[in-house]
């Protein structure tokens, strides 16, 4: 019994140590299935919640690094100014970028997840 006992709580360990470090988890994923949605999708639809930090940058500016990708994507915006929006978890955040183009005008540019500790 305790051999058992000490089985369950290993285990118990185990997953929770896993959750926590987040291990099943690259350090940056692409969430692919909101690329190209909108907004109001992501928000009402995917994460249930609003986010809790936003700010607009101006891709015609200089860039942060962690924005610098939005150059690559110049030609299919058809306004200078992003929306990034990002939801923090316990131990991951969950950013997108949504700008005005062609086919909508809160398209989702981009998406990522990543850990907390990554450095941009």
């Amino acid at each position: 019994m305790k051999i058992f006992r000490t089985l369950v709580i290993a285990l118990i360990l185990g997953l929770v140590a896993s959750w926590y470090f987040d291990i099943w988890h690259s350090p940056v994923e692409t969430i692919d299935e909101l690329i190209g949605t909108s907004y109001t999708f992501a928000e009402e639809e995917y994460f249930k919640e609003s986010p809790q930090l936003y700010y607009d940058v101006n891709i015609n500016h200089g860039l942060p690094e962690f924005d610098s990708f939005l150059l690559n994507e110049k030609d299919r915006l058809k306004d200078s100014i992003v929306q990034v929006y990002t939801w923090k978890y316990i131990n991951h955040k969950k950013t997108i970028w949504v700008g005005k183009t062609s086919e909508s005008d809160s398209q989702i540019i981009d998406a990522i997840r990543y850990k907390n500790d990554v450095q941009f």
